[in-house]
């Protein structure tokens, strides 16, 4: 399999809820209590995925996890959208991703006649502050009078997924969940950091989980992380993260001053990119009368292979499909 566009949130997120003891807290936070009991999270692993499109990879995440719950193989799919305006078809969407993993399944275990059961989950992080808006259940999204539901009953398909909205979760919520100190530090970094100039300073409630978080087993590449994400997703000075890393020691404010470093001369590179995704996004837009988000989303995760070939293809492409294949 290609390796996908990774935009920041994507890769701060898979970073993170990647690793098992990670995931497992947060997890363990989300679904409900009863089920969470019966769940050995010594057994969870994470699966491959690819579900979502690359076109779409700028505005979701996704992670799947195979877990065993008194005694059964069951999946938790795990759909982490971070874009500022809500996917109204999400649990569409998410039953398209459920279907995939179940054949999947079926192609690998020939002859079963059963399928492990997935529980779907959300983790909306809108950068403006928006909380989520979309139906959480598949039988939501029918166009259906009051009279022909009730008629219908049980025939009308059901989807629930459960929705873990960071924007509408304040600090203290956050804190009672119990989670590692990375995945607290991750989630309201999503939640605080996007387009801010005060991103770092934000964080300061966070000091002591920021450290506990550099002292453990990950701690300088998480710090790292955390760091690269700030930067690219705000308009942090690395001289922001001053107050917040005077209260960590020198090892820490080691991290901010490198990797900031390491950003700068990534950054001067990528400005001549930059400037060809924003020509592209031009022509595009003025040829085709408009350019929906996930175009922009895809153009931008675009490497420079993709950015020549569409540049080209746009000259004679009659439709948008056509110059971005």
């Amino acid at each position: 399999m290609s390796e996908r566009p990774t935009s920041p949130h994507d890769a701060v997120c898979r970073r993170v809820l990647g690793r098992p003891e990670d995931a497992a807290s947060e997890l363990r936070a989300i679904l409900p209590e009863e089920f969470a009991a019966l769940v050995d999270w010594t057994s969870l692993k994470q699966l491959p995925t690819g579900f979502v499109s690359a076109h779409l990879t700028a505005r979701y995440s996704d992670l799947l996890y195979s877990i065993s719950v008194a005694g059964q193989e069951t999946y938790l799919y795990c759909l982490i959208e971070h874009q500022s305006s809500t996917d109204k078809l999400m649990a569409l969407r998410l039953m398209e991703y459920m279907v995939a993993i179940w054949t999947r399944y079926a192609a690998k275990n020939p002859g079963t006649i059963t399928l492990p059961l997935i529980v779907p989950l959300v983790i909306h992080a809108d950068p403006k502050g928006r909380c989520w808006s979309a139906a959480t259940d598949l039988s939501e999204l029918f166009a259906l009078t009051p009279r022909m539901r009730a008629a219908m009953g049980e025939l009308v398909p059901r989807m629930r997924y459960l929705l873990d909205d960071i924007v509408a979760t304040d600090l203290p919520e956050l804190r009672k969940r119990q989670l590692t100190p990375a995945v607290l530090v991750m989630l309201y970094a999503l939640k605080v950091a996007p387009g801010r100039h005060d991103a770092a300073a934000r964080l300061l409630p966070l000091v002591d989980d920021v450290a506990a978080m550099f002292a453990g087993p990950n701690g300088r590449s998480d710090l790292q992380a955390l760091v690269e994400y700030i930067i690219t997703v705000s308009d942090t000075d690395p001289s922001g993260f001053d107050p917040l890393f005077d209260r960590l020691g020198a090892q820490a404010k080691e991290v901010v001053v490198t990797t900031a470093e390491k950003l700068i001369a990534r950054g001067e590179a990528r400005g001549e990119v930059r400037g060809r995704v924003n020509t592209l996004l031009r022509q595009l837009d003025r040829k085709f009368g408009g350019v929906p988000e996930t175009v922009v989303a895809r153009v931008r995760a675009a490497d420079t292979a993709e950015l020549d070939r569409w540049t080209d293809q746009i000259l004679t492409a009659t439709t948008l499909d056509e110059t971005l294949s």
